[in-house]
Formats: structure tokens, sequence, C-alpha cells
């Protein structure tokens, strides 16, 4: 099924695999790719200095996976970033190591890119623990186009589900920031967004996994650092632009939220009081204030979180 052609063609895309100890998710998320419809591909498998047999893993796949090794673990966004530099492919493609792929992921995707287009998402399948899956965008779909604003107000597109045209990328002043791990594919989505349009596909081309080790629990202990540079970042950057005005005020309250629920799951329920304050004029900021009066100091990130999603529907 992978085909490179034999006149030194450049691939159609580049597939990048940023992985980090990931053995235990590696093979099937990698047998995803070989399954896929479209032929025209390389997979740029950047091994972030494992420590587990995700090297031997990915090296039994022979050529057909080019392999790459850091000899220190980078922040993810240093990573992501040097993965791109690698990249032969007109388009560029993630799948992070706990994530799969329909096979007709990269055919559908392709057909949506026409040149107005600089980057193309999915419809993702949410798996838990116990097999229960259900679509990401259940009800309605989300937005195409220019959705700059509408990512400001919600972090909605899974990294494994969506495919970059490469040129685009160079509209952007810097690629990843090579500071950030949680906040980067959010930073790098947000910033490629406001500079260019997007497709979108209903259909789940991506599944993702929900369990302890990824990035959906990983945020509660997102660096306060972190945070607060993809804020200054993001505010510098659109605070002059009026059309964006409210979604940039939702942006600053949500990167706060985050804040606060740091604060609170390490007891300092006072520090996340003053923060969920500052924003009661959002329903959801009011609920959690009042929260902040009635529950304990310490409060686990998962009963928080399901509070979060009943106030938010």
């Amino acid at each position: 099924m992978f085909n490179l052609g034999t006149d030194n063609k450049l691939p159609e895309f580049s597939i990048i695999v940023n992985c980090l100890n990931g053995e235990q998710f590696l093979k099937r998320s990698l047998d995803s790719i070989f399954r896929q419809t479209y032929e025209d591909w390389e997979v740029i498998f950047y091994d972030n200095n494992s420590s587990d047999s995700s090297a031997e893993i990915a090296k039994s796949y022979g050529s057909k996976i080019k392999y790459f090794r850091s000899e220190t673990t980078h922040t993810l966004g240093k990573a992501r970033d040097m993965a791109i530099g690698l990249t032969e492919g007109k388009f560029i493609a993630y799948l992070d190591v706990d994530d799969l792929w329909q096979p007709n992921k990269l055919e559908i995707q392709r057909s949506l890119f026409d040149d107005s287009i600089d980057f193309v998402y999915t419809n993702t399948l949410i798996t838990d623990d116990d097999g229960n899956s259900f679509p990401l965008f259940k009800y309605s779909q989300p937005a195409k186009g220019k959705i700059f604003g509408d990512l400001l107000k919600s972090d909605f597109i899974p990294t494994s589900s969506i495919s970059i045209r490469k040129s685009s990328i160079s509209k952007l002043e810097k690629r990843y920031d090579h500071n950030l791990t949680l906040e980067c594919d959010r930073d790098f989505i947000l910033r490629l967004s406001r500079v260019g349009r997007c497709e979108y596909t209903d259909e789940c081309m991506t599944e993702r996994f929900l369990h302890e080790s990824n990035t959906i629990f990983q945020e509660k202990d997102a660096s306060f650092y972190e945070l607060e540079e993809l804020k200054t970042k993001i505010v510098k950057i659109a605070s002059d632009e009026r059309n964006h005005k409210d979604s940039l005020n939702i942006f600053i309250a949500n990167i706060d939220e985050k804040i606060a629920r740091s604060y609170w799951n390490n007891g300092e329920k006072l520090k996340a009081r003053r923060i969920f304050k500052k924003h009661r004029e959002l329903n959801k900021h009011l609920i959690l204030y009042l929260l902040t009066y009635i529950l304990p100091n310490r409060l686990d990130m998962r009963m928080l979180s399901k509070i979060i999603r009943k106030v938010r529907r």
C-alpha cells in the first residue's frame, strides 16, 4: 500500500508522529497509517529520547518510516518544530501515538484542499476506558473558513485530526513555540487560523482514546508559565482586532480558569476564588466562584471537569 514512487517524486503528505515513551499504543496508531487508502505519504517519526521500546516498534516497519531520534528530551513544541523541518511533503498531518485514523482519512482530507484552503480538520470519535464512544461534534458542526474567533472561544480541534498545507506555515512569524508542551498545539493552531482558512468534514476520521496518560488529563498540570505565555502571546496578536474582542475576553477567562483549577487542586481555594470572581459575568465562572464556598479545599479534577461540562450545556 505504501508508495513513494521511483522517480524521486516528493510525497504529497508528510505524517508527523512525535513519540516519547509511547510503546503502549504505538503499533495501533502506526497500523492505522499503513491502512490508508491514500498512498502518497511519508512518515516522520520523531523519537523524543524514549526509554521504552518505541524505537524498536517504529523501526520494525522498515524504511517506510523515517526514524529520527533526539539525544535529549525536548518540549513538545520543539519536537514538533524539529519534525516539521524534516518533512518533504506538500501537506503535513499529525498522528499522536495514542490516536488512530480511519483508512480514508487522508483521502478525504486531500479532496477538500483547494487553493484557498490552508488546513482541514475532521470530526473525531472519542472513546473512554470502558469502550464507550461518541463523536466530538455530535449535535452541530463546528466552524470552517476563517475560524480564529471560534478557536479563541473553544479549543475544539484535536491535533491528530488536522492536515495543513505546508506552504501556509510560512505565513506565521514562527512555527512552534519551543517553550511550550501542553499548550503548544493550541498556540500553533490558533495562530494558523488567524492567517488561514480551513475546511471541515463531519465524518469521524480520527479516534481519540481517553486514558490517564494523554493530554486531556495532563492539562490539569499545565504550568502557570505555559498558560501565561499562551495568554500573553494571543492577547498581543488579537487585541487590535475589534471583531474578536468578545471572543478574546472568553479566551482570557478560559485560560484563567485553568490557572484557577490548578490553584484549587493544590488546595489554594482563595486564589482560585479570586480568579473565578474576576470572570463571574460568565455563567460558568459564576457557578464555579460560588462552588468555592461549599466544596472542599481539594477537589478531584475529574469531579470538577464533570461539573464544568454540566455547566456548559
